[in-house]
């Protein structure tokens, strides 16, 4: 009877064994970096924050520069412009050196170039002037010139300059839309085209020198007309050889350079349209080898 007892108890302790173990909770897993890797894998390591004093990573001056493309400065722009001008060389100017001339009264043109910041512009300019005036009788200054032997008949064959030439011009805007400018600057013109001469006769004095159908050469009809109608046996052959009253001939002046410096003296309005961004007019005026005034039109960028 005891041996029986004593094993239904060894029994019932073993059931109780079992049915504590079934309600007890699972044992909890290892954290992943608790984890050992995998054979032949190096233990992962965590990235730590750069430490104040210590310096963060480094980073090339081409990465730099391919994430932050170079910027123009706020104030500096970049230019274009075209201008047409009236020229004149008067009367008074050519006063100082003849007695008598005809004065210059043509047309300019150009274009140009310029970098401005803030109110300066740096101006380059390429332009085309037009010197030709009309035919008619000229006489030099001073008693070395008696109007019956030294008036000549002068005639401009396409006579022009192109020029090169750098500037230096300063803005002031009244409002965001008028203002003024000037500057000046220097250069070099190239002279093309000849100066014709053909002497006049004796008939001329002082007080007709400046009439073509008063004061015209040997062998030539006047038709009261603003141009003497020259026969071809003195115009032609051209040659550089000066003629006489006696046997008159035109001729080439020599004496015409082939580069000329240019003096640039501008001063003018500007006009701009703040709603159009870049587009600005001027109206100006100035010396470029003979006084000039006209207007111009440009696009800054």
């Amino acid at each position: 009877m005891t041996r029986m007892f004593c094993a239904a108890l060894l029994v019932l302790s073993g059931f109780a064994s079992l049915a504590r173990a079934a309600d007890a909770p699972p044992p909890p897993m290892p954290a992943p970096s608790e984890s050992a890797p995998p054979p032949g894998m190096p233990a992962p390591t965590e990235a730590t924050p750069p430490q104040p004093g210590e310096a963060g990573p480094v980073v090339s001056a081409g990465e730099l520069a391919e994430e932050a493309p170079p910027q123009r400065a706020a104030n500096l722009s970049y230019g274009v412009s075209t201008y047409l001008r009236w020229v004149t060389v008067p009367a008074f100017m050519l006063n100082l050196f003849t007695k008598k001339n005809v004065p210059l009264s043509s047309w300019g043109t150009g274009m140009q170039f310029f970098r401005r910041k803030g109110n300066f512009d740096l101006v380059g300019s390429l332009t085309y002037q037009d010197l030709s005036p009309p035919p008619g009788n000229w006489l030099g200054k001073g008693t070395g010139h008696p109007a019956n032997i030294d008036t000549d008949y002068v005639v401009f064959d396409h006579l022009e300059q192109w020029g090169a030439d750098i500037s230096f011009i300063w803005h002031s805007m009244f409002t965001e839309w008028f203002g003024m400018h000037y500057g000046a600057g220097i250069g070099i013109g190239w002279i093309r085209g000849d100066i014709l001469r053909i002497s006049n006769g004796p008939q001329c004095t002082e007080e007709n020198a400046g009439n073509i159908n008063q004061c015209y050469p040997n062998g030539v009809t006047p038709n009261n007309t603003d141009t003497l109608p020259l026969p071809t046996s003195l115009t032609t052959p051209r040659t550089s050889v000066q003629d006489n009253q006696a046997m008159p001939h035109q001729f080439v002046d020599g004496n015409k350079p082939p580069v000329l410096p240019i003096i640039n003296i501008v001063v003018g309005f500007d006009f701009r349209l703040p709603q159009v961004r870049g587009w600005e007019a001027r109206i100006e005026g100035g010396f470029y080898n003979a006084f000039f005034l006209g207007g111009a039109v440009a696009y800054t960028f």
